[in-house]
């Protein structure tokens, strides 16, 4: 083989396997793209207070968690956060949460998880004012091809 024939087939081999890496990319791009949006219809199921608007968004089975800023103990299993998301409802007259910094994605499989900063602002139904700065981090599963929340932690970040 001449001195071309290697050049040439260099330079197919590194078109190749960049062509390869971008393929990848795009695929791991769009994944991040999918959580992004279910961390944003998360935000808008939380804004809009009804329990109807939530579940869909989770795996309903016995090994999903959910820990809220107000929670004194964790919710275990889909009642448990079916309940806990009803008591939120019940208490609230409004909630809008909105991303302060993040999310920041990572996928790996059927996996993803998402971190970020919220900033929540809600009232009671009692008319008290509450809200400010939580950190969130998420755990998504692909399920049926939609990405699912099996957990979800928010804590309010310290003053």
């Amino acid at each position: 083989m001449n001195g071309s024939n290697s050049i040439t087939l260099f330079a197919r081999a590194l078109l190749f396997s960049a062509v390869i890496l971008l393929a990848g990319s795009a695929k791991s791009y769009a994944q991040e793209s999918d959580i992004k949006a279910a961390v944003n219809a998360y935000h808008v199921a939380l804004d809009s207070l009804e329990l109807s608007k939530m579940e869909p968004l989770w795996v309903h089975d016995t090994n999903v968690i959910l820990i809220n800023p107000a929670d004194k103990s964790v919710s275990v299993g889909w009642d448990a956060v079916k309940k806990d998301w009803q008591a939120q409802f019940n208490f609230l007259s409004e909630l809008k949460v909105t991303q302060a910094e993040g999310p920041n994605v990572s996928v790996k499989g059927d996996v993803a998880w998402a971190t970020g900063i919220a900033k929540a602002v809600a009232k009671s139904k009692a008319g008290a004012d509450a809200g400010g700065l939580v950190y969130e981090s998420d755990v998504f599963e692909k399920r049926a091809g939609k990405w699912l929340l099996v957990s979800h932690v928010a804590l309010q970040v310290p003053k």
